[in-house]
């Protein structure tokens, strides 16, 4: 991607910025009660906004680039060891969605990502 790009959870402002990712978890599920850890599916809306004037590509290449790589990413590290020492398991995209508002120049790629989360071990 070249550079970083900021990060912002839930309706963190991100006014400032012409791209950027935004992280909205959407919940968690109860998948398996064990007697030292549970095992929960968490749902992540992950959407990335651009500002179309910004690319020297189509804004549509870009978004396909984009997306492209986010999946292959997801599907290259399917099993994540999280910093805490716990573990995220069957981690994919379940969809895309593609939100262009051309008059402004603003487009939104959302991808739902899901995973197993294996915490509270005790």
């Amino acid at each position: 991607y070249g550079n970083t790009l900021p990060v912002f959870i839930g309706d963190e402002d991100s006014a400032t910025s012409s791209q950027y990712i935004r992280l909205d978890p959407q919940g968690s599920q109860l998948m398996d009660y064990m007697v030292t850890s549970e095992m929960r599916e968490f749902t992540i809306n992950v959407s990335y906004v651009f500002l179309g004037a910004n690319m020297k590509k189509t804004a549509l290449d870009h978004i396909l680039r984009f997306v492209s790589r986010t999946e292959a990413l997801i599907h290259d590290n399917m099993i994540m060891t999280l910093s805490d020492g716990s573990k995220a398991l069957n981690c994919s995209i379940q969809s895309t969605e593609l939100s262009p508002n051309a008059d402004e120049g603003i487009y939104v790629a959302t991808m739902d990502w899901n995973c197993n989360h294996v915490g509270n071990i005790g």
